[in-house]
C-alpha cells in the first residue's frame, strides 16, 4: 500500500444526509399557468402529469437516482417530503420513531419558528432525526453549530404548508423561499413547492446536546 493510498483509507467518511438532493437529481421542466378547475388560473408544468400536484400544490419535479455530486445547501423535495409526511430521519431515511413513540428532533432558530396561525405551537421545514443519527448530524453539519442548537423529543407532526417559489399571471419576477399555507386559497395556486412544511407538537427537552458528542 503506497502512503497515498494509506491516506486515502484513514479519510473520514463523510455521512450524506437522505434528504440532500444530488447534482443529477435537479430537473428543469419548464412551467406556465392553465385554466382552473374552479375558474382561474394555476401554476403547470408545461407537459403536466397527474402526480404532479401534492396537497393541491404544484410540487417541483426533482429525479431520486443519488447521482452526480451532493448538493449540500440544497434538498431533495421528494425525499424531504417523505420525511416530513412519514417522520422519517433525515439522515438515514428510515422510521425516527423511538421505543417510546415519540420522534427526536434537532432544533435551531433558522428553521423552527412560532406558528402565526396557532400561538405556542412551532412549525419547521426540517425533518426529524433518529437517535441513532443525532451524534453524527452533530458532529458534521456546520448548520447545527448554532448555539440555538437543542435536541427536543415531539409526540408528532401534521403538515400545514410549503415553501417555494410564488409566480403571478401576468407580472414579470419570482418571489423564492416563500411559507405558503396550504388553507392560502390567494397564492397556493401559484406556488412551486420545494419543501414541506409541518406542525410540531407535544414537544420535550431531551439530553443536553454535549452528551451526543461522538
Amino acid at each position: 500500500m503506497t502512503t497515498s493510498d494509506a491516506t486515502l483509507v484513514h479519510q473520514p467518511r463523510i455521512t450524506v444526509p437522505y434528504v440532500v438532493a444530488y447534482s443529477g437529481e435537479l430537473v428543469e421542466d419548464p412551467i406556465c399557468f392553465v385554466a382552473g378547475r374552479s375558474g382561474g388560473v394555476k401554476l403547470s408544468y408545461q407537459a403536466a402529469k397527474p402526480g404532479d400536484w401534492v396537497d393541491g400544490v404544484l410540487r417541483a419535479r426533482v429525479r431520486t437516482n443519488h447521482k452526480g455530486q451532493p448538493q449540500w445547501r440544497r434538498l431533495n423535495t421528494r425525499r424531504q417530503w417523505l420525511c416530513m409526511a412519514r417522520l422519517w430521519c433525515q439522515v438515514c431515511g428510515k422510521p425516527a420513531r423511538d421505543s417510546q413513540g415519540r420522534y427526536p428532533w434537532i432544533m435551531t432558530e433558522k428553521v423552527f419558528r412560532w406558528d402565526e396561525e396557532q400561538p405556542g405551537a412551532i412549525i419547521t421545514n426540517a425533518p426529524p432525526t433518529c437517535w441513532a443519527c443525532i451524534p453524527d448530524a452533530l458532529g458534521s453539519c456546520p448548520q447545527l453549530e448554532d448555539a440555538s442548537t437543542t435536541v427536543f423529543s415531539a409526540g408528532g407532526a401534521v403538515p400545514v404548508g410549503v415553501l417555494g417559489d410564488v409566480y403571478r399571471p401576468w407580472v414579470a419576477g419570482v418571489r423564492r423561499n416563500v411559507e405558503v399555507r396550504f388553507t392560502d386559497t390567494s397564492l397556493l395556486p401559484y406556488t412551486l413547492a420545494h419543501q414541506l412544511i409541518v406542525r410540531v407538537f407535544d414537544l420535550r427537552p431531551a439530553a443536553p446536546i454535549t452528551e451526543f458528542a461522538a
